[in-house]
């Protein structure tokens, strides 16, 4: 006897059959596009060479490159085939949908960037500046990515003393977008002193996700410093003009913060050379200004008593005030000497203490770990690899 189903149940399974099928890519040519205000898209794209028509369903704040389409544009919707149970209604359930070819995601791209300039999203006048030196900062990319990898090379090769904080993300494919959205949204909110995203290279379908307008507008709206660093020299995305600085490459991004911090140590060596030289110029000073005074003084020794002990006091005075310069410059030098010696992290494993990674991330707190998992304990002249055998939670 053949199966009964509701039309529910049977609406459901079929449901289920066709999600079974997983991700697929449909070519066509967009014949209706609509947007509703709660965020429901609705595309209808046809076979140019057929008459089959394919509905296209999905969430606009989830959809990737929805702004880059228009009515009359071969498209590819990269999706997953659903039945909708309550209508019975067939269609692709998209995560993205982008222009064929590179000529129209050219001119996508062309449209895009010139109305985000218009708004002044790209004006030097609202880049927020770095900080006078970074001693903390958060890198967005992908995971063990050949940008991951040639940022890191540069931070230790020039030995660039700062905490540093990964976040991995997709930065192409189907989360690419929501994750780099995501992970943007919440290190605003961790106090960096600047953040870098960076990707490798790739044709305009492959930086579609850093072509975004949301990633864009996300990143124009950032409290905090945005570095972005994508693939070569030729690369240029959008996330690249509204960032705060641009950097050609990853490896330019890490540069660029090694210089920028070199820069700062170089102005305060600078500061204290002249601090040392206004101290030598003010002692030369007072003990010729003391010896013209003396001789004077001498001359007149006999005739003036009086007149030579008010100018003595006079003296005494000025020898207080230059005291009084000498310690105040003293304190300065002092507190810059504190401030540079802090910046090393090297002092405070000298003092017995310990870096603690795992994954390559710094331990801060004791639930982030497990049983069993390894760690690198960074200690003075080396690093010790260990695995836990129990954690001792105090709070």
């Amino acid at each position: 006897m053949e199966p009964r189903f509701s039309v529910s149940q049977f609406n459901n399974m079929i449901d289920l059959t066709l999600k079974g099928v997983g991700d697929v890519a449909v070519e066509g040519e967009i014949t209706s596009l609509n947007v509703s205000s709660k965020g429901g898209v609705n595309i209808v794209i046809k076979d140019p060479k057929e008459s089959a028509v394919l509905n296209i369903s999905g969430y606009a704040p989830r959809v990737e490159g929805l702004n880059l389409i228009t009515e009359g544009m071969q498209v590819v919707a990269f999706g997953v085939p659903s039945l909708w149970s309550a209508g019975g209604r067939f269609s692709l359930t998209i995560y993205k949908i982008i222009p064929m070819g590179a000529g129209a995601l050219k001119e996508a791209y062309e449209k895009l960037k010139a109305a985000l300039k218009a708004e002044g999203l790209f004006d030097e006048s609202r880049k927020r500046p770095l900080p006078e030196i970074v001693t903390r900062a958060a890198l967005i990319t992908g995971k063990d990515s050949a940008a991951q990898s040639d940022f890191l090379k540069i931070i230790r090769e020039n030995k660039v003393g700062i905490e540093l904080d990964l976040y991995n993300v997709q930065v192409q494919g189907k989360f690419a977008e929501q994750e780099i959205l995501q992970a943007l949204n919440y290190v605003d909110t961790m106090h960096y002193d600047c953040i870098f995203l960076v990707r490798g290279g790739g044709s305009l379908e492959d930086l579609i996700t850093f072509n975004s307008e949301k990633v864009a507008r996300q990143i124009f709206a950032m409290k905090t410093p945005v570095i972005v660093g994508v693939g070569h020299e030729k690369d240029e995305s959008i996330a690249d003009f509204v960032a705060d600085i641009r950097a050609s490459t990853p490896s330019q991004a890490a540069y660029y913060l090694f210089m920028h911090n070199q820069q700062f140590l170089e102005a305060q060596e600078l500061k204290l050379e002249q601090m040392a030289s206004s101290l030598r110029l003010q002692n030369s000073k007072a003990l010729q200004y003391i010896s013209q005074r003396y001789k004077g003084i001498a001359s007149v020794l006999r005739l003036r008593s009086e007149q030579i002990f008010r100018k003595v006091e006079v003296l005494a005075a000025n020898l207080r005030e230059y005291k009084s310069n000498i310690a105040l410059v003293s304190q300065k030098l002092n507190s810059l000497i504190r401030i540079l010696n802090s910046l090393d992290p090297q002092n405070v494993l000298h003092r017995g203490y310990a870096i603690v990674r795992s994954k390559g991330k710094i331990i801060k707190d004791i639930n982030s770990l497990n049983v069993g998992e390894d760690i690198d304990i960074k200690v003075n002249k080396g690093t010790i690899i260990s695995k836990i055998l129990k954690l001792n939670n105090d709070g």
